[in-house]
């Protein structure tokens, strides 16, 4: 499963990216509380700051950029303080992540998976993950080309000439190969920005405009019950409005208990759940109801912020192969607010 810090890894790997370790030590002198180290950008998340002896990472603010840091209590003179970390030679993690991001959002536009969800990056095929680390290379290439382009070949009277503007034709000719290479994965594969979306080969019915199923065809002796192909279902160009909720999917397997974790960002002790399954949003029948329990109260408090979520196994007999649900939370005011919605898949049980 793909997440976006192991891709930004990967894309510092492809790159050449890499973080280096250093140590740095120098004297306050007692009037500044910003001070510059002589190496960017920083890995600001695990610099280690210390002075004399006392470690006050936390008490400073670090520019990742420009590598300075910035103490909140200016060190007294004579403090002797010592920077230890990593340094990158290109890009912060903030910038990297970035990257990964926006080619990530480009490679699935409007691509959805075979049960038509908006594929994220937890669902991204493996296949997949290398033409978006190729195509944020991308993304990040010209960023280094965009900094490039504003040098200047510099010639000296003795005749000497630095080729300063060599850089960004060097650049720009590393972007045309990383674009070739995510386009032939992306033409062999069928994926991404190069993908063929096929509209015109399924059919919709006229009377009803739904699909009209399609089946993997099998022999003539082959009595055994028809298997249903699941084809990714194109979004015709519909770019669907910003949920207000949180969106989380789940999958049942039919016949079995199931039971999931909410974690959020406030306690609940004070708050009543509601938590019912329907065919679509606003359906007259409730198929089933969560059992919403909260966990015992730990020694930290932790846990008056989860609810927990279960279904018997009678209860997910009666769930049809897709089906929607949402979670709503009312106060001692009585207001409600729903938090987290989602579709139901179910997969068909064989042992009854």
């Amino acid at each position: 499963m793909a997440t976006a810090a192991t891709m930004a890894n990967r894309l510092r790997y492809e790159l050449g990216d890499i973080g280096r370790s250093f140590v740095h030590q120098f004297v306050a002198d007692g009037t500044t509380n910003r001070f510059l180290v002589p190496y960017s950008p920083l890995d600001g998340l695990y610099l280690a700051i210390n002075v004399d002896g006392v470690d006050v990472s936390a008490d400073v603010e670090v520019e990742e950029a420009t590598g300075h840091i910035v103490f909140d209590t200016t060190p007294a003179a004579g403090d002797v303080v010592i920077v230890a970390g990593n340094y990158f030679k290109y890009f912060t993690e903030t910038e990297i992540t970035q990257y990964i991001c926006d080619a990530f959002a480009q490679h699935v536009t409007f691509h959805t998976d075979s049960y038509g969800r908006t594929i994220t990056m937890a669902t991204l095929p493996a296949v997949e993950e290398y033409p978006v680390i190729i195509n944020a290379s991308t993304l990040a290439l010209y960023t280094l080309a965009t900094d490039a382009s504003f040098d200047i070949d510099i010639q000296a009277p003795d005749g000497v000439m630095i080729p300063r503007s060599e850089r960004y034709r060097q650049l720009m000719q590393m972007i045309d190969v990383k674009k070739n290479q995510y386009k032939e994965l992306c033409s062999q594969l069928g994926i991404g920005l190069y993908k063929i979306d096929v509209f015109s080969l399924r059919r919709i019915s006229k009377t009803t405009n739904e699909y009209v199923p399609v089946f993997e065809p099998q022999e003539i002796d082959n009595k055994s019950p028809k298997t249903r192909v699941r084809i990714p279902i194109p979004t015709y160009g519909n770019v669907k409005p910003t949920p207000t909720t949180v969106v989380q999917d789940l999958n049942v397997y039919e016949g079995d208990a199931y039971e999931f974790s909410i974690r959020l960002d406030f306690e609940v002790n004070n708050l009543t759940p509601l938590a019912q399954i329907r065919s679509l949003p606003g359906a007259a029948v409730v198929f089933a109801e969560f059992t919403v329990t909260k966990p015992n109260i730990t020694e930290d408090g932790d846990n008056q912020r989860t609810l927990v979520l279960s279904l018997t196994g009678a209860q997910t007999r009666l769930l049809p192969g897709k089906s929607y649900y949402d979670v709503q939370l009312t106060d001692t005011d009585n207001v409600t607010h729903t938090y987290v919605s989602g579709i139901i898949f179910v997969t068909k049980e064989v042992s009854l």
